[in-house]
């Protein structure tokens, strides 16, 4: 059965018979509301008694890139294997839940801590853990330091925290403003072929074709122009590559605009409203920055791979040495996965050997 992003219902009964087969538990699943009453959802698979433990996604894909089907054992089966209390959340940004506008202002004010908040509630643990990525790394770390986010005890950051290196080409598309541009006309960016504007999807598909890829997928192509190269293709067994469309759908242009603001400063900053807007929303004329260290006084592991093309390694990096700086070296550690991309970080056909252990091993990561 192909899945369909469009249909919550109709993944999760595929995505269930086939966990099933692998022996994961019972999937238990939780509709909750964001702080601004944003519909989220949290399904929960009971490991054992370590954790629980947050896995957070990215932007235009869902909670599923950590339990694919493709592989020999994802992520969630890993985690469980191993006894942790594993909760994935769909926040916002996921292709389960209705396309909206937003900032990753929005999420890390009214997500994270609803989020957080509710895993407590329904487990009654004093605290919790946090696997976060991309985007959904960056809104959490955004979240932390708002302070929002005080019982979280251990985070894990794939790929970006709070300062944002992007490649030459992403930044050059945030110079030129691409994202702003895009949104005067267009409601959101998809990978697929399920646009809701054809003239425009297939322009778009002609233009991302133009880029040197090693496939001759549509999607995969699209994919590249949006976020920047992804995984690297060796990485992917053919299923996983051939699926694609099924973890990916649309990312709303509110969005990639403040990406791209990001991107365009190197570091995280509250969403430009543009001089008159940020004098009334912040009282300034510039948005206010995240670089507060004092709320990251906990463990946090920063996980690189050395060959991502979508945030630099020197993101971790960076972000890795401030904290150091001013809290001390003591709470912060930072692994690099060698020969791996983005993404395949967790969707790689060979992950289970080489990049979850160095995951969990990080959630087990204490003070010196």
């Amino acid at each position: 059965m192909a899945f369909d992003y469009r249909s919550g219902e109709a993944v999760s009964r595929t995505l269930s018979q086939d966990v099933t087969l692998k022996g994961l538990p019972v999937a238990e699943r939780y509709d909750f509301l964001a702080g601004d009453g944003v519909p989220l959802k949290l399904t929960r698979y009971v490991g054992g008694t370590k954790g629980p433990v947050l896995l957070v996604h990215g932007a235009g894909v869902w909670s599923g890139m950590f339990m694919l089907p493709t592989l020999k054992e994802n992520f969630v089966q890993h985690l469980v294997r191993h006894g942790y209390d594993t909760w994935l959340l769909d926040w916002r940004a996921s292709v389960q839940l209705p396309l909206r506008q937003f900032t990753l202002d929005d999420a890390a004010d009214h997500d994270m801590p609803a989020a957080v908040r509710r895993v407590r509630e329904i487990t009654g643990a004093e605290s919790v853990q946090a696997v976060v990525h991309c985007a959904g790394s960056a809104a959490f770390f955004m979240s932390m330091a708002a302070g929002h986010l005080p019982d979280v005890r251990t985070v894990v950051a794939s790929q970006v925290a709070l300062h944002h290196h992007t490649p030459a080409s992403t930044r050059f598309k945030a110079l030129l403003r691409v994202p702003e541009f895009l949104d005067a006309g267009l409601d959101s960016l998809t990978p697929d072929d399920a646009s809701r504007t054809p003239l425009f999807q297939a322009a778009f598909t002609k233009v991302a074709g133009l880029l040197r890829m090693e496939c001759d997928s549509p999607v995969c192509h699209r994919l590249s122009f949006m976020y920047g190269p992804l995984y690297r293709h060796a990485r992917l067994n053919p299923e996983t590559h051939a699926r694609l469309e099924e973890q990916f759908g649309r990312c709303n242009l509110l969005t990639f605009r403040h990406l791209g603001q990001m991107s365009r400063g190197g570091h995280a900053v509250k969403f430009d409203h543009g001089r008159a807007g940020n004098l009334l929303r912040y009282g300034q004329a510039r948005p206010p920055d995240y670089l507060d260290p004092e709320p990251f006084q906990r463990p946090i592991t920063f996980v690189s791979s050395e060959r991502n093309r979508c945030y630099l390694p020197s993101s971790t990096e960076r972000t890795f040495q401030w904290l150091r700086e001013a809290n001390g070296a003591r709470w912060y550690q930072r692994r690099m996965l060698p020969g791996y991309g983005h993404l395949d970080t967790f969707m790689g056909s060979t992950a289970a050997e080489d990049t979850y252990p160095v995951l969990r091993e990080a959630l087990e990561f204490q003070p010196r």
